[in-house]
Order: C-alpha cells, then sequence, then structure tokens
C-alpha cells in the first residue's frame, strides 16, 4: 500500500476550512464535531496502525503545545 500526504498547500486549505467551521459552531459541539471528523478519516484511512499512530501524534502535540 502507498502512503501519501497532502502537498502543504491543501493543507493550509484543510486548516482554514476545519477553522472557519469550528469558528460556526456553539463551544458545547466543537468536541463533538472533532470526534465525529476523526472518525470519518480513520474510517477512509482504513488501517488501524496508521490511525492509532496519528491519534498518538496529536495527543504529544497537544502536550507540547501545553508545556511551552
Amino acid at each position: 500500500m502507498t502512503h501519501t500526504t497532502l502537498p502543504f498547500a491543501d493543507l493550509e486549505r484543510v486548516y482554514e476550512t476545519l477553522a472557519e467551521t469550528l469558528d460556526a459552531l456553539p463551544e458545547a459541539q466543537e468536541r463533538l464535531f472533532l470526534a465525529q471528523l476523526a472518525l470519518a478519516l480513520a474510517h477512509r484511512v482504513g488501517d488501524i496502525e496508521r490511525v492509532m499512530a496519528a491519534v498518538e501524534e496529536a495527543r504529544r502535540g497537544v502536550e507540547e503545545a501545553g508545556s511551552g
């Protein structure tokens, strides 16, 4: 299986859309939206090891951001 990543311009587009979507949601719905998004993306990836590695990467990123 070939693993691909998004070009930086596409990643920026995703970031902008995600930021706009979160801004438009009531704060109480942000966590639910992010959980649903994560599950939808995990379903599309179709590889449990890659999904779990992404969850761990995100967790570490949040921890590092909080300690800095």
